[in-house]
Parts: structure tokens; sequence; C-alpha cells
């Protein structure tokens, strides 16, 4: 019975020792930093969930990620959301925005790399970069 003890112990430490090797030179490695743009507006029972995943995701695989959030005007508690989750995140919130405030500000950081979201628009929901490989 000790035997097998030990021997679990013994590959479970071995274990965390492979992984503290493999994952500990990346440390010194600059993070991959990406931005992206996401544009809502009444998506309160989705939000949430959206930017947890995506910065929960990014910081799992060693990157970083900054937000930009346009709302388009909505009546629901998506602004609320987003303003109680940029107390933990790096989120920047502009409200009352229109399509001519997303495009001026597309035109503004044209030379950035810009991964844009609508989030209403299901398709544009797999651009939505969940580990940024």
């Amino acid at each position: 019975m000790w035997v097998g003890l030990l021997w679990i112990l013994g590959c479970y430490g071995i274990s965390i020792a492979v992984l503290h090797l493999l994952f500990g030179n990346q440390k010194g490695k600059s993070k991959k930093q990406t931005k992206i743009l996401l544009v809502t507006k009444n998506n309160q029972n989705q939000i949430e969930w959206y930017i947890r995943s995506l910065f929960f995701f990014t910081r799992l695989k060693g990157n970083e990620v900054t937000a930009t959030i346009f709302d388009e005007g909505s009546s629901d508690d998506t602004r609320k959301i987003i303003e109680r989750l940029s107390h933990t995140h790096l989120l920047d919130l502009h409200g009352g925005a229109d399509s001519s405030t997303v495009d001026n500000y597309l035109l503004q950081h044209e030379s950035e790399a810009l991964i844009v979201v609508h989030l209403s628009n299901r398709e544009d929901l797999v651009k939505i970069p969940f580990g940024l490989q």
C-alpha cells in the first residue's frame, strides 16, 4: 500500500517538475500583444462571458489582450456589466457609438493589427481569438 502511494506521489511530483521546466522558460519571453475591438448592443446575456473567456484563454496561453468596446446605445445592462469588468480587465469603453464612430476609430488605428468583432453578428463570433494561437 505504501509503495503504491509513494509511486503516485512520485509521478505527480515529476509531472509538476516537467510542467515547470516546459512553461517556466516562457517567463523571459515578451508576451504577444493583441488588440480587439468589440461592437455591442443589448448583449447583457453574453458580454460578460465573452470578455471573461477572452481574457482567461489569452492569459492561459501567455498572451496579452486589450479590448476596446463600442456600445451602440444598449438599453439593457450591457454597459453596466462592461463598466464593472473594466475594473479588473484592460477594457476601454466607448458609449453611444454608431457606425461612423467605429469607422473613425478604425481609420485612426489602421496601422495596428486589430481584430473587429460585432457581437450581434453570429458570423463575427468566430473571430474572437480565444487562446490566440
